[in-house]
């Protein structure tokens, strides 16, 4: 069995993070977990000096020694700086955050307690969205808190997160302690993208776990701002190249989809990513006349396409007109197609 150096590696990517960099680090520096904690903050080269008070800390901080500044060698995205931290942890389970979020003070200690009381591949803890000046904001998504469960057994994880078609684990990957022989073991990397590399993740990793504890305990805050990459709300012009880069990624997790036909869940799966693709698209259309170059009808018809042929469809016992639905949109001409969208869009109040 491999030997660890730490009981926990946390690891973070930095970029652009100056204002938020030194609150995370000092959540993670000052945690009540009895173990020291292998910090690795990977410097993605940003433009500020967010590395500056990484360096301060190191020195100031009476645990500063704990943290490993590693650079990159050009600026590669945060699913590059998120596979580096798998590459250099040295601790027997991995945590990830966001450097502009922070963790509880027991955050670790709480998580370490769960996975080895129950031997667990991975805990998740219950999650906090809050203002920059750390005020609760409710975000409407309620399956960012947890039950205590203990799940156990093949696919049980992925029974749990697919148990209905309305989210009930999320698919962000901070949060969640990890067990680095299971992640060495199915070789689990960040696959490029441009952002959601958290969701593809996560796709990739659920159906893998058969032991995992969920506890209701906020461990984590996650600190919503208004200019994510992903948010159109202010932006005056929005690259249609960055449309295609969500429906790549939402393509990638819906047709993920065709390597669980053997599964108990595999029904209710392939209907959630077709829904996720939906009000991806739902967002697209809201905001069309802001992309440039102009968004092709077929390129959102393309994209609602279901995975399946139509004999696999007729077979659901679940979910089945919702499925047929959608497999009859994707195969309308591209503009009627974005029409049954927007018209099914406006219905569900997104468009």
């Amino acid at each position: 069995m491999k030997e660890y150096n730490y009981k926990v590696t946390v690891g973070m990517p930095v970029y652009g993070v100056e204002q938020y960099i030194r609150k995370c680090l000092l959540s993670v520096l000052n945690q009540t977990f009895k173990e020291e904690i292998e910090i690795i903050a990977v410097d993605d080269l940003g433009p500020d000096r967010s590395v500056d008070i990484i360096k301060e800390l190191q020195v100031s901080h009476p645990k500063g020694r704990n943290i490993r500044l590693v650079t990159q060698p050009q600026n590669m995205g945060c699913w590059a700086a998120r596979n580096r931290v798998l590459e250099e942890a040295q601790g027997e389970y991995v945590f990830l955050l966001d450097s502009d979020d922070y963790i509880s003070e027991d955050c670790i200690e709480k998580l370490y307690a769960q996975a080895t009381a129950y031997h667990a591949e991975v805990v998740f803890g219950s999650v906090l969205p809050v203002a920059l000046d750390g005020q609760p904001i409710d975000i409407g998504q309620d399956f960012l808190n947890q039950p205590f469960e203990v799940i156990d057994g093949q696919d049980g994880l992925a029974k749990f997160a697919n148990k209905s078609i309305h989210p009930t684990l999320r698919d962000f990957i901070w949060n969640i302690l990890i067990r680095h022989d299971f992640i060495d073991r199915h070789n689990l990397r960040f696959k490029k993208a441009r952002f959601n590399d958290d969701m593809i993740f996560s796709c990739d990793m659920v159906p893998l776990v058969t032991k995992a504890v969920l506890i209701p305990d906020h461990t984590y805050y996650y600190v919503i701002r208004d200019n994510s990459l992903s948010n159109y709300q202010h932006r005056k012009e929005i690259k249609l190249d960055e449309i295609k880069e969500f429906v790549r990624i939402y393509s990638y997790l819906k047709n993920k989809c065709l390597e669980l036909r053997d599964k108990p869940y595999f029904e209710t799966r392939c209907t959630k990513g077709l829904i996720l693709m939906f009000f991806m698209l739902c967002g697209v259309l809201k905001n069309r006349d802001r992309i440039k170059p102009e968004l092709d009808d077929k390129l959102a018809r393309d994209a609602i396409r279901h995975p399946l042929k139509l004999k696999e469809i007729l077979r659901f016992r679940s979910h089945k007109l919702v499925n047929l639905g959608f497999y009859m949109i994707g195969r309308m001409p591209a503009s009627a197609a974005v029409s049954v969208l927007k018209f099914m869009g406006k219905k569900k109040h997104v468009l």
